[in-house]
Formats: structure tokens, C-alpha cells, sequence
């Protein structure tokens, strides 16, 4: 049984729900191997305006996990609302056991278009039979932004999945002369050496670029007039590769950020404790679209005061 102490401030009477033509739409925005303790509003010292200013736009979440510290279980777990043991896709570079259902299956009857753009990781289409708007890893923005379109001009509500491959080693992107390598922070956790900090450096570098792709999602929900009508989610998936996190069972391996933003339904500048997974992604979106959760997910919807 897990209490939500402060989740009735997220989402209200389901019975705002019952119109058709208010069904609200979903964005989920995914770091690449990320420890959510980097990011500004987590305490960390990466340069993160866009998270910064949805978590005081929004809520915070302080105790969000997932069941598995690396990628493909975990996006796999975010999918299917499922424990990678159960949906097959465990280890990493596993996938879904066929005729396994995920987001799609549930929303798509509902009304809504689900697309993704970005990393993948997740086999096979059957199971993931997303709008794919893009070839590579990397979030596709021109794309989205013509999914979008089309979905207005459909007048038709959507979930948009936004995966970047940011912070992802080799750590290749962003500017890193907006840090000092002397003056960064290291864990005392970690060997104090020039190629450390440089690492360190260049790690934070690609979370500020992470950081502009949530800016630029915002910036595309805000452009078409979505922004009030749009349940809105940054997370950060497993820690970084640097040493005792993605890969192991630390906290950083198994610890998210966790950032939701629906204004008018979620009390801005609110921070939660409740503990939570990535499997409450799937039974919280079918509820906030009008459905009803599949009894067989792990996951629990995020509307319940009580579990």
C-alpha cells in the first residue's frame, strides 16, 4: 500500500475528464542517463532553466524510481506500465514478450494519436506501434512540430513521447566552457583527477543541452495553444554513466527526477514525497484520458489519494 499524501493536488476530480473535446493531451520529455540530483531544482549544479522553471510551474516529485538502472527495461517499463520481469524485457538490450500491450493499445481507442521522437530502445512495433518521427536518436523537432499541427488541424488530443539521447556518453554536445572545470563539484565518491573533471565538465555540458530540448518541447506546446490543456512531464531515466550510478543499484541508479506541469490542476511550486515509479506513467494517462487502467499493470494512476 503506498499513500499519496499530495497527489489530490495534481489532477483534481476525475469528472473534468467526461468531455471528449477536453481530453487533455500528454508530453513526456526523457533524459538519456541522467542523475536527477545534477539538475538545478534537484540541488544539483548543471545550468537547467526550462526543468528549473517547470518545477515552479508545476510539481516536483523528491521520490520517484524505477524498477531497472538501465535503458531499454526502463523505457520499456515507462511504456507498458509493466516490471521488465513481466513484460520479458529484462536485461537490457531485451524486448517486450509479443502481444504484450503498451500506451498505444490503450490510448488509441480513446481518440488519441501517440507518437514518439527520438531514442528507441524497445522492440518489437507490435508491441510499440507509435507514430515514429524520427530515424535517429535524437528528437526530431521540425517533425513533432508538424505531428502537432496535424493533430489540431484533426482536432484530435495526443501523446507525444520526447526521448532524447542527451546526456548519453561520449558527452559531445553543448558548450562546456559554461563550466569551470576547476571550480565544478565532484562527488566524494570519485577520484579527484583532470580527466575526471574534464568528464564532469563535459556530462553537465550535454544536461544544459538536454535541458534546451525540454525548452524547445515547451516552446512548440506553447506555440499551438496547448500549454493549459497539456499534462506535461521531464524526467531524467537512470543516473549517468559516471561511476556508482547508471548500472548499479545505488541510489543514483534507481533514483529519477520527476517534473509535472498541468496548469490549473497541479498547485505550482508544490513538491511531492509520495513514492512513486515510471510504471504510474500508463494507468495515469488512460485515467486522465476517460479510461480505465488495465488490472494487470504494476503501475498505479497518480489521480488516487490512497493505495
Amino acid at each position: 500500500m503506498r499513500h499519496f499524501l499530495l497527489i489530490p493536488l495534481l489532477f483534481g476530480a476525475l469528472s473534468i475528464w467526461a468531455s471528449a473535446s477536453d481530453k487533455p493531451n500528454f508530453v513526456f520529455v526523457l533524459a538519456d542517463d541522467l542523475s536527477y540530483f545534477d539538475v538545478g531544482c534537484y540541488g544539483g549544479q548543471a545550468i537547467t532553466p526550462h526543468m528549473d522553471a517547470l518545477a515552479e510551474e508545476g510539481m516536483r516529485f523528491t521520490n520517484c524510481f524505477q524498477s531497472s538502472p538501465t535503458c531499454s527495461p526502463t523505457r520499456h517499463n515507462i511504456y507498458t506500465g509493466l516490471s521488465p520481469f513481466k513484460s520479458g524485457a529484462y536485461p537490457n538490450h531485451t524486448f517486450a514478450e509479443p502481444g504484450t500491450q503498451s500506451i498505444v493499445h490503450y490510448l488509441k481507442p480513446l481518440g488519441y494519436r501517440i507518437a514518439l521522437s527520438g531514442k528507441t530502445h524497445i522492440k518489437p512495433q507490435s508491441v510499440f506501434p507509435f507514430e515514429y518521427l524520427n530515424k535517429g536518436n535524437s528528437p526530431d523537432f521540425k517533425a513533432i512540430e508538424s505531428f502537432i499541427q496535424s493533430c489540431q488541424q484533426e482536432d484530435a488530443p495526443f501523446c507525444l513521447f520526447v526521448t532524447s539521447n542527451e546526456p548519453h556518453a561520449p558527452w559531445d554536445k553543448g558548450d562546456p566552457s559554461q563550466y569551470d572545470v576547476d571550480e565544478v563539484q565532484l562527488p566524494y565518491t570519485f577520484v579527484d583527477t583532470p580527466e575526471t573533471r574534464d568528464a564532469m565538465v563535459r556530462y553537465l555540458a550535454e544536461t544544459t543541452y538536454f535541458d534546451g530540448q525540454v525548452g524547445q518541447t515547451l516552446d512548440l506546446i506553447s506555440k499551438y495553444g496547448y500549454a493549459d490543456n497539456t499534462l506535461f512531464i521531464a524526467t531524467t531515466e537512470q543516473g549517468s554513466s559516471l561511476p556508482f550510478a547508471k548500472w548499479t543499484l545505488y541510489d543514483a541508479g534507481l533514483h529519477t527526477g520527476f517534473i509535472v506541469r498541468w496548469p490549473g490542476k497541479i498547485e505550482p511550486g508544490s513538491v511531492c514525497d509520495a513514492l512513486i515509479e515510471y510504471s504510474d506513467v500508463v494507468p495515469t494517462f488512460v485515467e486522465a484520458a476517460g479510461g480505465k487502467p488495465a488490472p494487470n499493470l504494476d503501475g498505479q494512476s497518480l489521480s488516487f489519494a490512497d493505495r
